[in-house]
């Protein structure tokens, strides 16, 4: 099992200097990855009537004037420090943006770090995001497949053709290509649709904050899937991320190998005081000497 870390693209931690120290700390104590997540404007919570999947009550609480830098700069700097760490997106919301130009700053990263980036695809949660930028929510999971099939095409290589539902575009080529002329893609979400998004197109499912009882019933959910779309479920990722669902620790990841998760991804906390990152650095041993992490010289 590969085990990443979250850096502090978001909140009152992030700056240009913290993310190279939690992404040094990472190298260092043999984490494999490093992960960031995104929004791109933010309103007041009381203007956010959208339910938010990831508090008990249901309420976003974050400021408008919280820090959330642009994920994918983010890795780019975090990838620049510490190039033995695969770099990921949890999530990335694509149908927030246009595919063509998405398409090309994630084949540029990858191409500037190597091959090591993991691209995290969500629907997204928050309709009034959607709004602030001139998007529609309603079609929001049909264009995200089609998204993903024209960045997929974009990063071949070869002539962009593509007529779609949403996206009409042709007539070109794409250069850089990612080194390996595509980049993993992971699934977000742990609804049905998510899941049959995954077992069609994905390269791996990347559940949030649920807790092990439901990733166990996803993962038996998916493995059916996969059979009614002719493919092999040793093919698709299972990375987790339980955030603050449950503890990660000896009991938990014994039932993350049972399980046959492939990549854990843990959080450090975005609110939390804690000005000199102690907290964060003491929850990073802690999380390393769980999973049994090898230190890097």
């Amino acid at each position: 099992m590969e085990v990443g870390v979250t850096i502090p693209n978001a909140g009152p931690k992030a700056s240009p200097r913290n993310i190279e120290t939690v992404a040094c700390w990472a190298e260092a104590l043999g984490f494999h990855s490093v992960w960031v997540t995104d929004h791109v404007a933010l309103l007041e919570p009381e203007q956010v009537r959208s339910h938010y999947p990831y508090r008990s009550h249901g309420r976003w609480d974050y400021a408008s004037d919280t820090y959330w830098l642009d994920p994918l700069l983010a890795l780019e700097w975090a990838a620049a420090v510490a190039p033995s760490l695969n770099v990921g997106t949890s999530i990335l919301v694509v149908p927030l943006r246009n595919p063509v130009l998405l398409a090309k700053q994630v084949a540029s990263l990858d191409f500037l770090t190597g091959g090591r980036v993991i691209l995290g695809a969500g629907a997204g949660w928050m309709e009034e995001e959607f709004h602030l930028v001139g998007q529609s929510y309603a079609n929001r999971g049909r264009r995200l497949l089609e998204m993903v099939d024209l960045m997929r095409r974009c990063w071949s290589g070869e002539t962009v053709d593509f007529e779609g539902e949403f996206y009409q575009v042709s007539g070109f080529r794409m250069y850089p290509t990612p080194l390996a002329r595509n980049v993993p893609v992971i699934w977000g979400g742990h609804s049905d649709a998510a899941l049959r998004r995954c077992a069609r197109t994905g390269d791996g499912w990347h559940p949030t904050q649920i807790p092990l009882d439901q990733l166990a019933q996803g993962i038996v959910r998916l493995h059916a899937l996969c059979g009614e779309f002719g493919r092999d479920p040793k093919d698709i990722w299972i990375v987790a991320r339980p955030g603050n669902t449950y503890a990660v620790d000896a009991r938990s990841h014994a039932r993350h190998l049972e399980l046959g998760v492939t990549h854990l991804v843990v959080d450090t906390p975005i609110q939390q005081t804690d000005p000199d990152l102690s907290i964060l650095r003491t929850e990073m041993e802690r999380i390393a000497g769980v999973c049994r992490l090898v230190p890097r010289s």
